[in-house]
């Protein structure tokens, strides 16, 4: 059964998540992203030196410290250095309240940059983790362009000039995504969950850290706005799955990656989606409050 996750991830996975990104895109328009580089472009940087440079060093620091197996560090290196993560352009504004024109902003933003920003993190991680990795431009172009520029651009031209179209078609592509994602997700969990039983205590501990922090960094130097804080924590603390996935699968072959970065990409999402939940119920006292 193994031998048919990575061909399930490269079609079905990006076509579900696809379908998602777009209908999210339908719920913004253009202007609202060129508002932010125009008129915040100093949240916009402050965002990408976070996302880009500190969460991976945080990441490195944290396990050079508590010295995970190596096939974990090698697992998580990878994975951080793989920003954005197409679902939490759903996810951080439905569940935190922020800017899903922020959250656009920044998935256009880290998935132009990750042509350059997704090489070098893997060189400057390999160094002193001690591992080698290739990223195949073309095939990064492939899922960068279908899993989130194509969508994310689609959906902002199409809200831009049939409004009314975006706004009846979108709930509908969203719901079809959903189902197709969770379809991979309980086959991958299936076929991978001897493997998710075999990885030791310690191994999910790091994990564990390493996501908590991430999403502590972007927390700290996100907007005053704590809803948009939200958003920034999210984008830190999440990646990309499909990237880092095929990027480990083409380097150490599918059956030493997957058992490896199938927990950590799950460990990530709960992670994640515990903080969102952490962030509705504290933001909804607030309101309540005031």
């Amino acid at each position: 059964m193994k031998e048919v996750i990575i061909p399930t991830l490269k079609i079905i996975a990006p076509i579900a998540v696809a379908l998602i990104v777009f209908a999210q895109g339908l719920k913004v328009s253009p202007s609202e992203v060129m508002i932010y580089f125009k008129e915040r472009p100093w949240l916009i940087l402050r965002s990408l030196v976070a996302v880009l440079v500190l969460v991976p060093a945080a990441a490195l620091a944290i396990i050079l410290l508590l010295k995970p197996a190596r096939e974990v560090a090698v697992g998580l290196a990878i994975l951080v250095a793989c920003p954005p993560a197409p679902l939490m352009l759903k996810g951080a504004p439905k569940m935190g309240g922020g800017s899903a024109a922020y959250m656009a902003c920044l998935h256009l933003s880290l998935a132009v940059l990750a042509f350059i920003t997704v090489p070098i993190g893997l060189d400057l991680l390999s160094i002193p983790l001690g591992f080698n990795s290739e990223v195949d431009l073309l095939t990064m172009a492939v899922i960068l362009g279908r899993t989130i520029l194509i969508p994310v651009g689609l959906g902002l031209a199409v809200r831009s000039f049939f409004p009314k179209f975006a706004d009846s078609v979108g709930p509908k592509l969203d719901k079809a995504g959903a189902i197709g994602l969770l379809v991979v997700v309980l086959f991958a969990l299936v076929a991978l969950f001897p493997a998710l039983l075999k990885m030791d205590p310690w191994s999910y501990l790091v994990m564990v850290a390493v996501c908590a922090v991430a999403l502590a960094i972007g927390h700290a130097l996100g907007p005053d706005d704590p809803r948009d804080r939200t958003i920034l924590a999210v984008e830190s603390g999440v990646r990309h799955p499909v990237l880092a996935i095929t990027i480990a699968a083409s380097n150490f072959t599918p059956p030493k990656a997957l058992p490896v970065l199938v927990p950590c990409v799950l460990v990530f999402i709960i992670v994640a989606v515990i903080y969102l939940l952490w962030r509705k119920r504290s933001l909804a006292g607030e309101e309540a409050s005031a």
